[in-house]
C-alpha cells in the first residue's frame, strides 16, 4: 500500500501516511497551545479553567492505531537539545540512535511522520513564545 505507484510517483508515501502525519501534527500544535507554560508557569488550559472557561479547552484525541507514534515522539522530544531560539529539531540520527537503543523498529514512513510532528512542535513553540513576548 505505501510504496505502490500512485499519483505522487513510485516509491513515495501514500495518502494514508500523509493523513496520519496531518492528524498528529495538528494534535501536536494543539497540545503545545494548551500545555505550554507562560512566564508565570501557567498553561492556557489552566488559565481557561481559572476563568471558568473550561469549554475553550479542546480534548486532544489520538487514534489508538497512532498512539505509538505519539509516544515515540514525546520520548524523542524529551531528550532534544534546546538552542537560543527554542527547541532544536529531532534529527534522523537522533531517531536512528533512539531506535537502536530501544530496539524499536521504525518504518521510513514513521520517520517522516515523526519529523513532521517535530516541525509542527517547533513551529507551535515559536508561535507561543512570540505570543508571550508580544513579537507576533
Amino acid at each position: 500500500m505505501d510504496c505502490q505507484a500512485d499519483r505522487y510517483g513510485a516509491g513515495r508515501r501514500s495518502r494514508f501516511f500523509y493523513d496520519i502525519e496531518d492528524a498528529l501534527s495538528r494534535a501536536i500544535a494543539h497540545h503545545v497551545r494548551y500545555e505550554f507554560e507562560d512566564k508565570n508557569g501557567e498553561t492556557r488550559r489552566e488559565r481557561n479553567i481559572r476563568f471558568g472557561r473550561d469549554d475553550l479547552n479542546p480534548d486532544i484525541e489520538i487514534q489508538e492505531d497512532h498512539g505509538h507514534l505519539w509516544d515515540w515522539f514525546w520520548d524523542l522530544s524529551s531528550s532534544r537539545s534546546i538552542g537560543f531560539n527554542g527547541p532544536n529539531p529531532i534529527s534522523v540520527t537522533d531517531i536512528a540512535n533512539w531506535a537502536a537503543l530501544t530496539g524499536t523498529i521504525v518504518r521510513r514512513e514513521e520517520v517522516g511522520i515523526i519529523r513532521a510532528m517535530d516541525a509542527a512542535y517547533i513551529s507551535a513553540v515559536a508561535e507561543e513564545h512570540a505570543t508571550e513576548t508580544g513579537k507576533e
